[in-house]
């Protein structure tokens, strides 16, 4: 479905939010075909509260509403794990997230909302001091990758998720100088 951009919202996802965006969860996985169910590893509600309660130790969820409707939502992640992911890529020296898990109701794709909302996380990585974005990409997930090198990012590594996904590790330095 075609929308005006100017007709979308962003914002940072509160607990009245959960339902939605594992609402959305649902109808992505649901809309993957099987080879394509390890692209996006679900959580459970409980998981989505405890992120949306915990920001500085886990991160942001930013949802994107139409009409008050939730069709995209992105999680900028700021957990431990960005320590390890910093293992894999030596040049990261500084503080890093995570973009993890930018998803699009399969009704509204081709609307540019997975750039659009990684634009914006960004800007909201900028202003919490990050330096260095970092996100996963299934191999076989092609328009995810090319959107995502696109806006910048580049390809520092892979590996194998299990035996079936193979994941790209991709980097960008947002640091403004």
């Amino acid at each position: 479905m075609k929308i005006n951009i100017d007709d979308i919202q962003i914002k940072l996802c509160t607990l009245e939010d959960v339902d939605s965006v594992y609402e959305l969860q649902n109808i992505i996985i649901d809309y993957f075909k099987e080879e394509e169910k390890g692209y996006f590893l679900p959580f459970d509600k409980k998981e989505y509260e405890r992120i949306i309660k915990n920001p500085e130790t886990d991160g942001e969820i930013y949802g994107v509403f139409y009409h008050n409707q939730m069709i995209a939502w992105g999680f900028l992640s700021v957990s431990n794990r960005m320590e390890e992911l910093k293992k894999q890529i030596p040049e990261i020296d500084g503080r890093c997230a995570d973009l993890d898990g930018i998803i699009v109701d399969p009704e509204y794709r081709g609307n540019h909302l997975q750039e659009i909302l990684m634009k914006h996380l960004e800007n909201r990585a900028i202003e919490l001091g990050i330096k260095y974005l970092v996100a996963e990409i299934t191999y076989d997930n092609k328009y995810s990758l090319e959107n995502t090198l696109k806006l910048g990012y580049s390809i520092k590594t892979s590996y194998m998720k299990d035996e079936k996904i193979k994941r790209y590790i991709v980097s960008k330095n947002i640091e403004r100088k």
